[in-house]
């Protein structure tokens, strides 16, 4: 009889999408999308249903989630306009007890730290700063290739920052944080060319319009001073940027121009696993056992 090896399932649960990773011997054999619900518990009941039947077949799940996860598994939004507004929701708990196996979760920004580390372009890096621009903005620290502290998620949330007193609120209820100017949703909210809806075509087909340009540099602007804040602070000079949006070669372009200007020595490189690096992260913290390292603060 021919016994089949079960599954490690990882999963990204972003503010636009939701990615699920199943990997067997170490590799990535299959790769589910789908749009994230508004509302960010109801995430997990449709991901269970998705994943129900072939219940069997997985050994052990690690979610990356957007938001604040603490070490007792409890997931909590940052900003509220992204996910919701919900307090505590046990998902770890929820998903031990529909599949009866071992569940863990992580910060979004730490599983695809972990991931570049282990698999993308920080393979070779003592330090760096893991830097995500996409519905919001986050950042996760690497610190003796490491993660600066596993235990608390929102260490490194870069996105809310605040760059500028007094500034636009942000969906966190603090105001000038930098997700409130430079996320691809601040983009598109200051977006006035008809036809145009999403991020996306913002940087693509109108990357050449005026306002599209104007926007982009006083985003990444921003984003430019952050890391020079993160680097100033912490003396990290290498910095991975991910997301749809940092991704983007116009947007991330653009960050690049803006650190040029920089005394400093910042280095900038895109992250190599894409959007992938927080399913390779969710499946190294799980391969590694990491969840059973102490904090190295």
């Amino acid at each position: 009889m021919k016994i089949i090896k079960k599954y490690i399932v990882t999963i990204d649960l972003g503010g636009t999408k939701t990615n699920i990773g199943f990997f067997r011997n170490g590799k990535l054999v299959q790769n589910t999308k789908l749009l994230t619900q508004k509302y960010g518990p109801d995430n997990i009941d449709i991901i269970s249903e998705i994943l129900i039947n072939s219940k069997k077949n997985i050994s052990s799940i690690c979610l990356s989630l957007t938001g604040l996860v603490t070490s007792k598994g409890l997931w909590n939004p940052i900003n509220k306009k992204v996910l919701g507004n919900f307090k505590n929701y046990p998902v770890v708990k929820v998903l031990k007890k529909r599949f009866s196996i071992p569940v863990y979760a992580l910060g979004d920004t730490q599983a695809a730290a972990l991931g570049e580390m282990h698999y993308g372009n920080g393979k070779n890096l003592q330090n760096f700063f893991y830097l995500t621009v996409s519905t919001g903005i986050g950042g996760s620290i690497i610190y003796n290739q490491n993660l600066f502290d596993n235990k608390i998620s929102d260490i490194g949330s870069i996105g809310h920052n605040v760059i500028k007193y007094n500034g636009k609120l942000c969906g966190c209820g603090k105001k000038g944080c930098l997700e409130a100017y430079s996320s691809g949703t601040a983009l598109i909210k200051q977006n006035k060319i008809k036809k145009c809806y999403n991020t996306r075509d913002l940087l693509t087909k109108y990357k050449n319009n005026l306002q599209t340009k104007r926007i982009v540099n006083e985003a990444t602007s921003m984003i430019a001073q952050s890391i020079l804040n993160i680097n100033l602070l912490l003396r990290i000079n290498f910095f991975i940027i991910g997301g749809s949006v940092g991704l983007n070669p116009f947007f991330y372009n653009s960050i690049k121009n803006n650190l040029t200007k920089s005394i400093p020595p910042v280095k900038i490189q895109k992250a190599k696993l894409k959007s992938k690096a927080e399913l390779y992260g969710c499946f190294i913290y799980i391969h590694k056992k990491l969840f059973l390292k102490k904090s190295n603060i």
